[in-house]
């Protein structure tokens, strides 16, 4: 390494180039070692605000789960209480069945205890109007049934996909910023090797120049010879 050091009469190098060329090396080492530390303290903060951001993300992640669990049990529930309405139709359809068959006893009784025509066109009217009566009620309720459940069904359906995609946007966001905060770490890892290698080779520099300096030192220079008297 080349220094810009004049030499000095007695051997060694001028002490006062020595002193400025470390004064300077020292200032230059000061700055280089300020900048360094300015860009790693950014890269640790940006770490820091995408780590906190990861985290923000995995717990919006976190929330949209839980919802969609939460969704899919009241599909589930919706769907039994369809069951349950399927069930409760078929409970109206034997109890229409049953007043059929108490209008068939009805009417043979009838036909067995009143020949009278009128009596007996009485009582059949007023069969018909209760099987009517029983029919429509049953009918009722399944109708209302089945428009409920098409409705529930219509709206959960609308519910999973807007979960979904929310669900494929936020995973596809912290996939980027996951990929984002390894790219930063890796730089501010580049840096910290930058620095080391640096400080190296100053480490270096500064023994030559320590050592050089120590020459100078005039208790270390050899007392010239005297001249022989003749």
């Amino acid at each position: 390494m080349d220094h810009p050091f004049r030499s000095a009469a007695f051997g060694g190098f001028n002490r006062q180039d020595v002193l400025d060329f470390l004064e300077k090396m020292s200032a230059e080492n000061a700055q280089r070692q300020q900048e360094l530390q300015q860009k790693l303290e950014e890269s640790e903060e940006e770490r820091r605000k995408l780590s906190e951001q990861s985290s923000q993300q995995a717990e919006q992640l976190s929330i949209l789960q839980r919802d969609r669990e939460s969704l899919n049990q009241q599909l589930e529930q919706l769907k039994q209480e369809l069951e349950d309405s399927k069930a409760q139709a078929g409970a109206q359809t034997q109890e229409l069945e049953s007043l059929r068959q108490e209008r068939d006893a009805l009417t043979a009784r009838v036909d067995a205890l009143e020949p009278d025509a009128s009596a007996y066109e009485t009582i059949k009217e007023r069969t018909a109007g209760v099987e009517l009566e029983a029919h429509r009620r049953a009918q009722t309720v399944l109708d209302q049934a089945n428009t409920q459940a098409r409705e529930l069904r219509r709206n959960v359906e609308q519910w999973l996909g807007q979960v979904e995609r929310e669900y494929g946007a936020l995973r596809s966001q912290v996939e980027a910023t996951v990929s984002h905060a390894a790219d930063k770490l890796e730089k501010a890892g580049k840096c910290l090797d930058q620095v080391s290698a640096l400080l190296s080779d100053q480490e270096v520099a500064l023994e030559a120049i320590s050592q050089a300096y120590g020459n100078t030192d005039p208790d270390k220079v050899p007392a010239p010879v005297p001249l022989e008297e003749d």
